[in-house]
Formats: structure tokens, C-alpha cells, sequence
């Protein structure tokens, strides 16, 4: 049975009685508008629906809430409120919001004096409780005021995905493809830093699998696979093979609970099954909206599922390859050899073709991988690497440039943003190759910086900064 992974968020306003938050139904309005994008994100609302004024109802109030185990408080200084009410109810989640509304009136009395408190709340944590290193976000703004409702749909996606990956399992089979070292990873770190554990297996578990298989089940999944393609041009044997890859994993993926896949896509599968298994992997991400990375990229695997985890459309994010550029359309090639799932080629549809580079140089042939154009889209471009302390941040629009790019699948994307900021082509490269950034990019469709960067920011990483291009030597942290 899958582990309940629904984020709990606990609301609580404190305020003296002096000021006016009851009068201006600062309770009564946060809660009505977190219910609703409760029932809209599937998260459990844990509020309290009366102000806390004192420090005794601040102690009752905060071994409550810490009982509940919620994942984020949100603390609305809904009026003016005494110092000491924060720290017994910063204690209670692992992450704080504090909160601040505009004045009702602009002039005569002052009727809740909000801001004042959330700055003060936000001075004690940086300088009394130091030690403590409280993370904590602000909002300012009313729930239902478009600003305030941006950056809290922010924080929700954010800790949806930080709490998939605290109990996700990631399974990695076959290891990683021969000399992709920078790929390697620390069980450990990966585990500290999200909580994330990995199960292993070889190929021939897979294999052995696939091949148990009955020819019904099969030849079903590649009538399905067939339908779903604009045109078969890969061999029968190719097709059988992966859609018994396609249902052994899923089998696998059953019986050991797990979230995402890492899966070694060659030489070994075609030494043991003598096929490629990209349509395998690509149909588990548009059909079952399951994350695979192949060539045993584990990094890639987390990145792609926290991701997946975050994003409201359906089907799985993917994995590519920096490729080429194309300096006068001022665009880069992402490209693999046939992994991606067929959603992110919109109308285009997808091929299934004998793999386009394994075996091209000689008689054999190996199927199946897929031959997809992406359709023009906004996308996010993040790699969860250097042992998990730092996360490659992007987005990008994917463009038509007049040239179709290799077969596989791929896309030309451009307008590149690198943490935010924006990043011509030159330096986008040269920022990737001086730093030594793995050379695998997980893609999602949409823009997920904002929650990427929340992600990082709570779990305590590095995101990567910009080296501009030089003419000189640059070696990162030295001169770059």
C-alpha cells in the first residue's frame, strides 16, 4: 500500500486585542480562502479559527498544531502581536509562513498594524533564534488578492513535491551505461537531502520478466502502441520486445511500490534481449505519466519526478541531451535517442523506428525508439546535481527554427532563463561546461522555476549562477 502523501498545512493569526483583526474578519477570510485551495491542491487544512493574544494561547495553541505533525504553518500576523508569541509556534512545523495583510484604511486610526509584526516576526528569527535556522517565507496580501494567491500556489506545489520525494522509492536497474561517471550519486546525500531510497535490479530481472510475459498481453500492448503512433516503420520483434519491457516494468513498478525509474537503456539490453527499450520507457511517461530515465541516470530520475510531482499536466517530464546549437536562429538542440513521451510533440505525433544510432553501422537492427518533433510550448529545464547540493534552474520556449533536428526526439528551444534571470545561448553553455553540470537535463512541459527554486531554497541548495563567456581560461571558482 502506497504511503498517504497529502501535505498538511496548519493556519494560525495572532494579534493583540487592542487592534481590529475580528473586526475585519482576518480569521474568518484566510480560512475561507485556504479551504478552497485545499479542496482544489488535495491538501489538509489544519486551522485555527480564532486569533492567539497571549502567550499561554500561544502555548496551547502551538502543542496542538505540533501534534497534528503539519508540514508548513502559515502564521498571519493578523494584527499587531507581542514578540514572544513566535517562537513557541515556529517550533511546530519544519517550515514557517509569516504573514502580513494590508491596512484596511490608510488613514485616521491604525486598525491591524500587520506589516510591523511580520518584519518584527522575520527580525527575530534571522537575529534571536539564529541558531535555530528557522526557514520561513513571507506573503503580504490578502488570500484572495492575485499577488498574494501566486506566491502561495507557489509554496503548495513546492511542498507537494517535497513531500512525494520524501517517501518516494526509485527504482535503478541495470546500473548506469559504461563511462557515464559524472553520473554517479551518493545513496546517502540523496536520501538525507529528500528522502529518497533506491531499490536495485539487474537487466536480466527485466528481461526475465518480459519474457514470461503471454503473447496475448503482448500483442495487445502493441496493437495499443501501434494506435498510438502515426506511422510503424521498426521491425515485429522490435514491437514485441518492448511492449513486454513496457508491461514487465509496470509489473515491477507494482510489486515494489516504486515512484520513478532509472533504467540502464544500453549495451545490456541489447546483449541480453537483443532490442532498444525507448518506446517501452517513452510509453510509460505519456501513457501512465510514469518518470524513466534511461541510461541509469538516478539524479535524472529525482529531478524528473519531483517535477512530475509539481506539475498540473498530464504525462511525465523527460531527459535529454544538449546536442547542437544553432547560432542564427539563436536556439540549442535537446535531443535523446527516442525516450520522450509523445505529449510533448502535441499534434505532431510520434514514430516508432528502429533505434537511430545502436547498430547503424552494421546489419543489425535494434527496436524500438521514438522519432518525435516537439510542438512549440514554454518548458523547464532542472538537473538535481553535484550530489544533490545544487539544482539547475531554466526555462526555455521551444521554437521552429526550419530545420527538423535529428531523428530521435528533440526539440530547439531558446529565450533561455537561468534562474530566473535571462541568459543568452553562448553563456547558457559555457556555464554548463566551465561548472562541469552533468550532462543530462530533465524537461518538463510548463514553467516550474518558481516551484523548483521554493524546492531548493527549503531543502537548503545551491542554485547554479550564470558564467558569462569569456575569451580566457575560466576554471569555476577561480576566475569564472
Amino acid at each position: 500500500m502506497k504511503i498517504e502523501r497529502r501535505v498538511k498545512i496548519g493556519y494560525v493569526g495572532v494579534a493583540f486585542g487592542t487592534y481590529y483583526a475580528d473586526e475585519h474578519d482576518q480569521y474568518g477570510r484566510a480560512i475561507r480562502g485556504l479551504e478552497a485551495l485545499a479542496g482544489e491542491f488535495g491538501f489538509d487544512l489544519v486551522a485555527i479559527d480564532s486569533g492567539v493574544p497571549d502567550m499561554d494561547t500561544a502555548m496551547e495553541v502551538a502543542a496542538r498544531l505540533k501534534d497534528e505533525q503539519i508540514d508548513f504553518l502559515l502564521l498571519q500576523t493578523a494584527a499587531c502581536a507581542s514578540g514572544e508569541l513566535l517562537e513557541p509556534l515556529a517550533e511546530v512545523a519544519p517550515r514557517l509562513g509569516i504573514w502580513a495583510t494590508p491596512e484596511p484604511v490608510l488613514e485616521g486610526s491604525i486598525q491591524l498594524h500587520s506589516l510591523v509584526s511580520a518584519s518584527h516576526y522575520a527580525s527575530i528569527i534571522r537575529r534571536h533564534l539564529s541558531e535555530k535556522k528557522i526557514p520561513y517565507k513571507w506573503f503580504f496580501g490578502h488570500i484572495d488578492e492575485p499577488d498574494t494567491d501566486r506566491r502561495l500556489r507557489v509554496t503548495i506545489r513546492a511542498l507537494q513535491g517535497i513531500k512525494t520525494m520524501a517517501s518516494a522509492r526509485i527504482g535503478w536497474i541495470g546500473g548506469i551505461s559504461p563511462g557515464f561517471y559524472n553520473m554517479n550519486f551518493d545513496e546517502d546525500r540523496l536520501k538525507d537531502r529528500f528522502g529518497v531510497t533506491i531499490g536495485t535490479h539487474s537487466i536480466s530481472e527485466v528481461v526475465d520478466l518480459a519474457r514470461a510475459i503471454d503473447a496475448q498481453s503482448a500483442q495487445s500492448m502493441v496493437r495499443t502502441a501501434t494506435d498510438l503512433a502515426t506511422e510503424v516503420t521498426a521491425g515485429s520483434l522490435g514491437m514485441d520486445r518492448n511492449a513486454r519491457v513496457y508491461l514487465a516494468l509496470g509489473q515491477l513498478i507494482k510489486d515494489e511500490g516504486y515512484d520513478a525509474l532509472a533504467v540502464q537503456c544500453w549495451p545490456t539490453f541489447q546483449e541480453e534481449y537483443h532490442m532498444a527499450p525507448c518506446m517501452a520507457y517513452s510509453l510509460l511517461g505519456s501513457e501512465d505519466g510514469f518518470a524513466v530515465s534511461c541510461e541509469g541516470d538516478v539524479p535524472g530520475a529525482v529531478t524528473m519526478l519531483l517535477m512530475n510531482s509539481m506539475s498540473q499536466i498530464h504525462g511525465s517530464s523527460t531527459l535529454l541531451d544538449l546536442t547542437a546549437l544553432d547560432q542564427a536562429s539563436d536556439a540549442a538542440l535537446f535531443w535523446h535517442c527516442g525516450v520522450t513521451p509523445r505529449h510533448f510533440g502535441g499534434d505532431n505525433g510520434i514514430r516508432w523506428v528502429d533505434h537511430v544510432t545502436l547498430g547503424r553501422k552494421s546489419d543489425v537492427t535494434y527496436g524500438v525508439s521514438g522519432d518525435l518533433r516537439f510542438a512549440p510550448q514554454k518548458t523547464t529545464i532542472a538537473y538535481a546535481g553535484d550530489d544533490f547540493t545544487e539544482m539547475f534552474i531554466a526555462t526555455a520556449d521551444v521554437v521552429e527554427t526550419g530545420n527538423a533536428g535529428f531523428e530521435g526526439t528533440r526539440g530547439w528551444f531558446s529565450n533561455f532563463r537561468l534562474s530566473g534571470e535571462p541568459i543568452n545561448l553562448d553563456d547558457l553553455v559555457n556555464t554548463a561546461v566551465v561548472q562541469g553540470h552533468e550532462h543530462h537535463f530533465a524537461v518538463a512541459q510548463g514553467d516550474l522555476s518558481s516551484e523548483l527554486a521554493e524546492v531548493a531554497a527549503w531543502l537548503g541548495m545551491r542554485t547554479t549562477r550564470p558564467v558569462p563567456m569569456k575569451d580566457y581560461l575560466q576554471i569555476d571558482g577561480l576566475n569564472a
